[in-house]
């Protein structure tokens, strides 16, 4: 039996983005309560050495009013400076919609100012990372594994990036579905359990390792039972089941 993937094999590089406080809305009309706080223990986690002790300066962290469209293509290019061997990963908390995730300026009717799937794509597209980490709580995320021109986000950023990259998808929910945030764990249920899981919850076979196999199987049904089957998480793209995310 071959080990388990190295978390990192070179250096990592993160955007990081969490929105509790739209622009253009209120807590009375879709606010959100912990996405920034969320935002903040996933970089905690990365600086951890769980999350493999990542530079401060390779991370960008946008919260709320600093997450504006234009500040979030910026901090995309972050990851130009990722070499092969190298790992990139977004991280958002946040709205989404079905084609796309919404940042701190967003307008209603105005599509401008959207953080869309194809731009994912090419930001991930322009890095020359070996491995690529798209990490979202947000809700309808699972769009990202839907076809379209017959290919999905994932597959395209596989096939663009050479056919030794690995491509991973960590989506809070399905295409129809709500991201649940819950005071009883003061955070989004799918970080929370995330993260718990890359803490050591989710090395079930007591090896030190999380591989994303191990992970998504202690994150789904811990999800699916707190928001009563209301949100089921998915786990997509090309790699390995034994791509390594943490060390213990």
């Amino acid at each position: 039996m071959m080990p388990p993937q190295p978390a990192v094999t070179g250096q990592t590089y993160a955007v990081v983005v969490g929105i509790s406080d739209y622009q253009a809305l209120t807590y009375a009309n879709g606010d959100l309560r912990y996405a920034d706080k969320d935002a903040r223990q996933f970089i905690q986690f990365l600086q951890s050495r769980w999350g493999g002790r990542v530079a401060t300066s390779h991370i960008r962290l946008l919260t709320n009013r600093q997450a504006t469209s234009a500040n979030i293509f910026e901090a995309l290019r972050l990851f130009r400076k990722a070499d092969a061997g190298d790992r990139v990963i977004l991280y958002f908390s946040g709205h989404g919609m079905p084609d796309s995730l919404v940042p701190y300026d967003a307008q209603p009717g105005d599509d401008t100012r959207l953080l869309t799937y194809r731009a994912i794509k090419a930001a991930f597209h322009a890095s020359k990372a070996s491995t690529k980490l798209c990490i979202t709580d947000a809700c309808l995320s699972g769009g990202m594994t839907q076809s379209t021109q017959s290919q999905t986000l994932a597959e395209s950023i596989a096939r663009e990036g050479g056919k030794t990259g690995t491509v991973a998808m960590l989506l809070a929910s399905r295409s129809t579905e709500s991201a649940v945030e819950t005071g009883r764990l003061a955070g989004g249920a799918f970080t929370h359990y995330l993260l718990k899981g890359l803490y050591g919850q989710a090395d079930l076979n007591r090896d030190k390792i999380v591989t994303i196999r191990e992970l998504h199987r202690y994150v789904s049904p811990q999800v699916k039972q707190i928001t009563r089957g209301k949100q089921a998480p998915v786990f997509y793209g090309r790699f390995s089941d034994d791509l390594a995310l943490s060390h213990l």
